[in-house]
């Protein structure tokens, strides 16, 4: 007998930074209702509510894949199908859409979908940061505001499209990606199904770019221009550890050894911080910096953060950061925070550090994602690696004036 079976296609971001989408078995509850948006990886239960519903099944021997457009039908699509595969028609239609689906508007999805948020465990344990939720909140809020739709039912491709020419008159494409995975996410758990509204060549996605680094010279006019010690030793921070800028903010005093052999330990802490890939590390700290740090821990012996202020987290360093530069005559668009860490991988490498003790220090589990922070030379360095290849070089032929 045909049989149709439940899958959940899920989105997940391996150790080296792609993207795969496998298909795993739904979780079903109890009396042939599906535990929603739970699935089957590698065996365990995970709760992936970016996922899409597809139905498996079996037509003249070839094995075919249906997308559930309305995730919130799914155990009736199943059915429908089961019984479309063996020739029956059902008397009544199953509905696709429960009835309070119907009813519900966008905001009494939000606030569910907020509180679903806040409740969700990783597979770790540990709860959702408090930056993930709040973003959850104010993307989807900007995101309402937009589309100005009170129904779930009633939001169209020029409402997506709207939505994104709005926010990148306002934010970098990169932020314009992120903050698209989160509306998604919202969408999907009130029922909607992005994909069949936004075809995929339309949707934000992210451009792999050369990889940036600073120069030399830009660094000695900037930190010239960083008048403020705190800021200016942040920064300086961000450029010799590779730290993220999280990890920099976040940073306390019991994290730092400022003794003969000076190191960071970027940690994750109980209800608090936790880095980016939930790994601990030890790295080297240099020891220039580690003397101006200790004595910026005399000057400020009473707070907990290493570059807070009166022990709250500053947020405000990208602003700082371009201001700086701006003081420095230098672009203001060409500097951002992730940069340093761009810099600190391509000025260890050519440096001579080997590739394997930057992955490590970078906190990579893949030694291809730490290949993508080295940029290529450019300008006059770039000139002067072509010139030393090639000046010394046998021609294959002489010059035709010979």
């Amino acid at each position: 007998m045909a049989k149709v079976s439940v899958y959940l296609r899920i989105r997940i971001t391996t150790p080296g930074g792609k993207i795969s989408q496998p298909y795993c078995p739904a979780v079903w509850a109890c009396r042939g209702r599906l535990k929603k948006f739970w699935c089957l990886v590698k065996g365990v239960e995970e709760h992936h509510p970016e996922g899409t519903y597809c139905l498996r099944y079996k037509l003249h021997g070839k094995n075919c894949w249906e997308t559930i457009s309305d995730n919130l039908g799914v155990e009736s699509a199943a059915q429908i199908k089961q019984s479309e595969i063996k020739g029956k028609k059902f008397s009544k239609p199953l509905p696709l859409v429960p009835a309070e689906a119907k009813t519900k508007s966008l905001v009494e999805w939000r606030e569910e979908f907020l509180t679903d948020k806040k409740t969700t465990r990783k597979r770790d344990g540990t709860s959702l940061d408090a930056d993930t939720i709040r973003s959850y909140g104010l993307v989807t809020e900007e995101f309402l505001a937009t589309i100005k739709k009170k129904d779930a039912t009633a939001i169209t491709k020029s409402d997506l499209k709207l939505w994104i020419a709005k926010r990148h008159e306002k934010v970098s494409h990169r932020t314009v990606v992120n903050q698209y995975i989160l509306v998604v996410a919202f969408l999907h758990f009130a029922g909607v199904d992005h994909k069949n509204l936004l075809p995929q060549s339309e949707r934000p996605s992210v451009v792999e770019q050369t990889p940036e680094c600073y120069g030399q010279d830009e660094m000695t006019r900037f930190f010239f221009a960083c008048v403020d010690e705190r800021n200016s030793l942040a920064f300086e921070f961000l450029l010799k550890s590779g730290a993220r800028e999280r990890e920099m903010s976040h940073l306390e005093w019991t994290d730092l050894d400022l003794g003969s052999a000076p190191t960071i330990k970027f940690q994750c802490k109980d209800g608090g911080f936790k880095t980016k890939t939930r790994n601990n590390r030890t790295v080297p700290l240099e020891r220039g910096l580690a003397e101006k740090l200790s004595q910026w821990r005399v000057k400020n012996p009473s707070t907990k953060l290493v570059f807070g202020t009166k022990n709250k987290v500053e947020g405000h360093y990208l602003r700082i950061c371009k201001k700086v530069a701006k003081a420095a005559g230098l672009n203001p668009d060409e500097f951002w925070l992730h940069k340093f860490r761009d810099s600190f991988a391509t000025w260890s490498l050519r440096r001579g550090v080997d590739i394997r003790t930057v992955q490590f220090w970078l906190g990579h589990s893949d030694i291809s994602m730490t290949q993508r922070y080295l940029a290529p030379e450019q300008g006059d360095a770039a000139q002067a690696l072509i010139n030393g290849a090639w000046n010394s070089a046998v021609l294959p032929y002489p010059p035709a004036d010979v």
